[in-house]
């Protein structure tokens, strides 16, 4: 972790671009890779879930992962949740399998967000080649992200160019199969400036270029 004291000009100018950038047009990026996703932020905090009780709990609980808060609701039923324990590791799931798990109420400067998404059955066992999807909004814009065949260790996070206001997990039904999206660890950080401002100058100069095409007069051939 940078110190606060003093900001490198990388840093510095990453902070600069942000606070211009940000307010226009936001960009959620999807990462499948947990260290690429480290590498692009910055005092991430994780939340494993493991201080849960292996019963059944209200359908909003207030958590923190690391110096952030948020919220994770299940809904719209009124069932709650339903933490089971496998082989010492904490798994959060909706008691209800219709359910939408809803993680939001972040702490301001919360761009980013990741974690381990998969699918369980009835006894909170891990279920292979089941489909959920999970949704990252950030108040301007929403990507969506389809997983297929996800296990408790693999990964999947979100980056936005603006706060993250809400991500939501839900499963999607096949040929009537029920199962539960689930939860391993979630992990919430903020952008690392130096590494970031690389890809707003990027989307910048990608932007621009697209304008610059359009702005081309048609002539037409002689």
């Amino acid at each position: 972790m940078k110190s606060n004291n003093a900001l490198p000009k990388p840093a510095l100018l990453g902070t600069l671009l942000l606070s211009v950038v940000m307010p226009a047009h936001a960009e959620i990026t999807v990462f499948t890779n947990e260290a690429s996703f480290l590498s692009a932020v910055q005092a991430a905090g994780t939340d494993r879930f493991d201080d849960l009780p292996t019963s059944e709990l209200e359908a909003q609980l207030s958590r923190t992962a690391g110096a952030y808060g948020y919220r994770i609701n299940a809904g719209p039923g009124d069932g709650g949740f339903f933490p089971v324990m496998n082989n010492g590791d904490v798994y959060l799931a909706p008691t209800l399998a219709s359910d939408v798990v809803s993680f939001s109420a972040f702490s301001p400067g919360v761009f980013g967000f990741g974690g381990s998404f998969f699918a369980t059955d009835a006894y909170g066992s891990y279920v292979p080649g089941r489909t959920i999807e999970l949704t990252a909004m950030d108040g301007s814009g929403s990507t969506s992200y389809t997983l297929e065949g996800s296990s408790p260790t693999s990964f999947l996070g979100f980056l936005s160019t603006n706060p993250l206001t809400e991500v939501s997990l839900r499963t999607i039904g096949e040929q009537g199969n029920v199962y539960w999206a689930t939860a391993n660890y979630v992990v919430l950080a903020v952008p690392e400036p130096s590494a970031y401002a690389m890809f707003l100058v990027g989307a910048g100069i990608a932007a621009c270029s697209v304008r610059r095409r359009r702005r081309v007069p048609y002539t037409s051939a002689k």
